[in-house]
């Protein structure tokens, strides 16, 4: 008799990371629903999702403020990406090293340019061994800025069950986390004092090679991989970033065995494709991430330049559109974290012009 010896299962990381998205929806609608119903939200949870063990965990560590010590800690490494987790902000930086940040200003993480790897000779028997003397630089990451990703939601969620307001908070929550963290991520911003800088701060963007199809696609990619390449930096699998139309064009017509991750985002300026190398980008986070609801705010409802309701002066400035949360019988629910990033130089280009 022939015995097999059984094939050992293996962890699915898209599945993981989908069940602890919806596992932390479902800890932030539980919250929402107990500020309406006037429950406590393991209760909520409880009743609607009495399986998701994890929403119970992250429910816990998240709520704020969180006084026992014993709670486990909702990690921002894994909550910020998957707040919206088809956004390319967020799959790049859920692809990018990590640093923990918790309890300090910055961290220097050392890497090798072009210029700091000398060349290794072979050696003549009998002749002395050269010792290689690599020339180190510093990418430093930090200080981390505090990240708030907010959405107010009307009365909506009066009457809607655990799963469908488990897809209301999800969606609104999603769509803010995307537009504010692509439109910042892919930019030439320089760093301030809320913010860290746009990922083309500093880098001069390159003109298109100006051919169209795929050999317009291969004459671009060739000079995004060669851009990184001068810097000493391999860009076999360098992750690639443009709009929409641009990302769909070069799926439809690369070879199959193209395999380099092409990401999209309507934040992206039409005709710019970014290439980063894998491993080019660190983050660093701090703590864990904080969810909290209210039904009394005054809401300032501006995501470009958000002000306080009054400021006195002659004349005094009034913050408009405003909307009274209690007043209107709304929810605001708010995602608070701290997180920075950083990306070695030359592991990133940019190019401008692109029409394929």
């Amino acid at each position: 008799m022939n015995l097999h010896s059984p094939i050992p299962l293996r962890p699915d990381p898209g599945a993981m990371f989908s069940s602890q998205s919806r596992s932390f929806i479902r800890a932030a609608t539980a919250m929402a629903l107990a500020s309406r119903d006037r429950q406590r939200p393991d209760a909520i949870l409880a009743k609607a999702w009495p399986d998701d063990a994890s929403a119970s965990r992250i429910l816990k560590g998240a709520t704020s403020p969180t006084t026992s010590g014993g709670y486990p800690q909702v990690e921002a490494i894994t909550v910020l990406p998957m707040l919206a987790p088809s956004s390319a902000s967020a799959r790049l930086l859920g692809a990018a090293s990590s640093v923990n940040l918790a309890g300090v200003s910055s961290v220097a993480v050392p890497y090798i340019g072009a210029s700091g790897r000398p060349v290794v000779p072979f050696v003549e028997e009998g002749k002395p061994m050269p010792v290689v003397d690599m020339i180190t630089s510093v990418l430093r990451v930090g200080p981390v800025k505090k990240l708030l990703i907010g959405s107010a939601l009307t009365n909506e969620l009066q009457a809607a069950s655990g799963d469908t307001a488990s897809t209301i908070i999800g969606g609104a929550l999603a769509t803010s986390a995307e537009q504010s963290m692509d439109a910042l991520l892919f930019s030439n911003a320089a760093a301030t004092a809320a913010a860290p800088a746009g990922l083309l701060n500093g880098i001069a963007a390159s003109p298109s090679a100006g051919t169209g199809g795929a050999a317009g696609i291969a004459d671009d990619l060739a000079l995004l991989a060669g851009a990184i390449a001068s810097h000493g930096i391999s860009a076999d699998d360098m992750i690639i970033i443009t709009t929409s139309g641009l990302a769909t064009k070069l799926r439809c017509l690369v070879s199959p065995k193209f395999s380099n991750e092409v990401l999209s985002s309507a934040s992206i300026p039409a005709g710019e494709v970014i290439a980063i190398a894998a491993g080019g980008l660190v983050t660093g986070y701090d703590g864990g991430v904080s969810i909290e609801v209210s039904e009394e705010p005054t809401l300032h409802f501006e995501d470009a330049a958000p002000s306080d309701i009054g400021i006195p002066g002659s004349p005094a400035v009034v913050a408009a559109p405003t909307r009274s949360i209690w007043q209107t019988d709304s929810l605001a629910v708010k995602v608070r974290g701290w997180c920075a990033w950083a990306v070695h130089p030359g592991a990133i280009a940019w190019i401008t012009g692109a029409a394929w």
